[in-house]
């Protein structure tokens, strides 16, 4: 299978986001994307996963709680190319909302989960994952340990099996880290704020395992063609 190396990285598919984090991303890892609503965190996804399907990796979306079709056809303004892929299953779509909504009191719902997308991964055989949104998983706040060693295994897991994995979150509080941001290999997130009267993204690399990684907000926009990251960061004074 042809990994789409750059050396020993894999590209994110975003234009001008492997600029800053050296080149691209380490393969077999996982990856937290996070921000607030509207912030582009589902486009970056699937940009991720095209990039892969054009490679001729197999590759997979897995929604915990929109129907998957309906992030295909938002993506298909930016790129037409990904109904071609996830028609012919070179991107497999996933819909394990139900899977969640089903689960009774009694059964321990994000176990069930994590084991069922594990054996998505191992059974299709895929090379990159987006979980969207990883928060629709309702973890046991009585027993945060124990979230904290099932999310180390599902990590784990999925780094045995050599999947680079995005587990996407949503993220209001700028100041409140869970245990998804400890575990994996990698923190970016995207930022939605008004800046001189007008809103405006902002993509920021918190954390980047074995990556000299920039750490400024860098202007993000959708274009024609999706999610770009643009240049040098116009917002040194922004406050968030």
């Amino acid at each position: 299978m042809n990994m789409s190396t750059i050396g020993e990285r894999i590209s994110t598919g975003v234009p001008g986001l492997d600029d800053i984090i050296e080149g691209g991303l380490i393969p077999g890892k996982v990856y937290l994307i996070t921000g607030p609503p509207g912030s582009g965190k589902t486009t970056m996804g699937m940009h991720f996963l095209i990039d892969g399907a054009k490679k001729g990796e197999k590759v997979a979306y897995a929604s915990l709680i929109q129907n998957p079709e309906e992030a295909v056809k938002d993506m298909m303004r930016f790129d037409p190319s990904i109904k071609v892929y996830s028609t012919s299953k070179k991107l497999l779509l996933f819909d394990l909302g139900p899977m969640l909504w089903r689960e009774s009191s009694h059964v321990p719902t994000w176990k069930s989960v994590l084991f069922r997308l594990r054996e998505i991964a191992e059974d299709e055989k895929i090379s990159r994952l987006v979980i969207d949104p990883v928060t629709a998983i309702e973890f046991s706040m009585e027993h945060p340990a124990e979230k904290r060693a099932e999310l180390a295994r599902f990590i784990r897991g999925l780094e045995d099996l050599n999947v680079t994995a995005y587990l996407i979150a949503e993220m209001t509080d700028l100041d409140h880290y869970t245990e998804e941001h400890y575990l994996v290999s990698g923190v970016i997130m995207l930022h939605y704020f008004l800046h001189e009267g007008r809103m405006v993204r902002a993509i920021q690399v918190l954390k980047m395992r074995r990556t000299n990684h920039r750490t400024g907000l860098y202007p993000i926009e959708f274009t024609n063609r999706g999610l770009e990251v643009k240049g040098e960061s116009p917002f040194s004074n922004v406050r968030l």
